[in-house]
């Protein structure tokens, strides 16, 4: 009798690290904090050991062209004993959605205003590509890993619980957080942790 669980994808979602948000540079120009890079290794050791328990194909690690995600997964691959990161331009952060019907004080103490249809028709075509890229039913067992931003991440793990995307208001990130998301033959999904942050030692999880 096989022990072999169904075949999925593992999909790892991690956020960026900490970053310094220096005059108005820009989110194209902020970088890594000397503290985003402590955590950056950290996250790196752990997903090594992530990959070396895994079974299946691994199929590298992609990253948001934004500094902060390109320098956090350029440490996590070295730590992964990996030449290279691949860079898609579609995943650097999303704009907040924020459906008018519920701007409670919460989003108003954010500072943010109702999101326009045309806006969250972009957010929602742009989460669409990444789906269609990274989450398509598997062939093979395969892990595969993603560093990008905290909006993109809850919206992403929003679809795959069947909530709004608006929920993403809800759902707090740390910076080098993991989160995995299992696809499996069939095309049936499941969240199997969200922002999963062991690797950090409480003094170092950050989520601002």
């Amino acid at each position: 009798m096989s022990t072999e669980g169904p075949i999925c994808r593992r999909v790892l979602l991690v956020r960026h690290g900490h970053y310094d948000r220096t005059g108005d540079a820009g989110d194209d120009v902020w970088e890594l904090s000397a503290l985003g890079r402590r955590q950056a290794v950290r996250v790196g050791k752990r997903l090594a050991r992530v990959r070396a328990a895994a079974s299946g194909r691994f199929e590298g690690i992609y990253t948001s062209p934004w500094p902060r995600a390109r320098q956090t997964a350029e440490i996590i691959a070295h730590e992964m004993e990996l030449e290279s990161v691949r860079i898609k331009p579609y995943l650097h952060e999303a704009a907040p959605l924020i459906d008018p019907s519920w701007l409670d004080p919460q989003a108003v103490h954010m500072g943010l205003t109702a999101t326009s249809s045309t806006d969250r028709e972009r957010v929602v075509r742009r989460v669409g590509k990444i789906r269609d890229r990274f989450m398509r039913a598997p062939k093979r067992p395969g892990l595969i890993i993603v560093v990008c931003h905290g909006n993109l991440i809850r919206y992403l793990v929003a679809h795959t619980l069947g909530l709004p995307y608006e929920g993403w208001a809800h759902m707090d990130i740390a910076h080098t957080g993991i989160s995995e998301i299992r696809i499996y033959t069939g095309e049936f999904e499941a969240l199997i942790s969200y922002n999963e942050t062991g690797h950090l030692p409480p003094s170092m999880i950050t989520t601002n």
